[in-house]
């Protein structure tokens, strides 16, 4: 089996450190906004998304964003069952692979501070070459690299850009609900916690 998995929200619990770095950015602009209201759309859509739509000044709004990120990057932690989860996995043949909106460099030092990376194969990330989810390309790049059967790969995330992605890729797709925002979310499968898929 063949796990393809978004970052932020799925295998890090970084929505609480990425809501206190966008309120600071919304308040330095005096932009007043709803907490509640940035942390949904941010999750039915993205942070990209959420710019284009609310008409947000670019690029300024966001590299001011990426910069109070940066600062409380060592609040970026998984999820107390990721590291089990991707060695259960790995422990019966599995392959990770990670595609995130996060860049690379930033995805990489996470997971070796945290003892993550030798298990993941590769990152494909903001600043690859490749559009963004849910274009498939980037999945379709995994698959044609690594020969990955695609009726044995998955791609999992909490978000529905990450489900069509999959979708749009012909692969598995399994949606990780922490929300239940009651989204119309066309996955394979669907679970509330990590180790669902052990």
């Amino acid at each position: 089996m063949n796990y393809i998995w978004d970052f932020d929200g799925t295998l890090y619990d970084t929505y609480p450190m990425m809501i206190k770095a966008l309120m600071k950015t919304f308040k330095e602009f005096n932009l007043p906004q709803e907490e509640e209201k940035v942390y949904r759309k941010i999750k039915e859509d993205s942070i990209h998304q959420m710019i284009i739509d609310w008409q947000l000044p670019v690029p300024t709004f966001d590299d001011t964003y990426h910069l109070y990120e940066a600062q409380n990057m060592e609040q970026s932690l998984p999820f107390k069952e990721t590291k089990e989860v991707l060695t259960g996995l790995k422990a019966t043949g599995g392959q990770h692979f990670i595609l995130t909106h996060r860049r690379i460099a930033a995805t990489w030092k996470l997971l070796e501070r945290d003892g993550l990376d030798s298990l993941i194969t590769e990152v494909v990330g903001s600043d690859s070459a490749f559009p963004r989810k849910p274009n498939p390309s980037a999945i379709n790049y995994f698959v044609e690299k690594y020969q990955l059967d695609r009726k044995q790969t998955f791609m999992i995330g909490d978000r529905k850009l990450d489900i069509e992605a999959g979708n749009n890729a012909k692969t598995n797709t399994v949606f990780y609900d922490l929300d239940h925002f009651k989204q119309e979310i066309n996955a394979t499968y669907r679970i509330n916690n990590l180790k669902e898929m052990l």
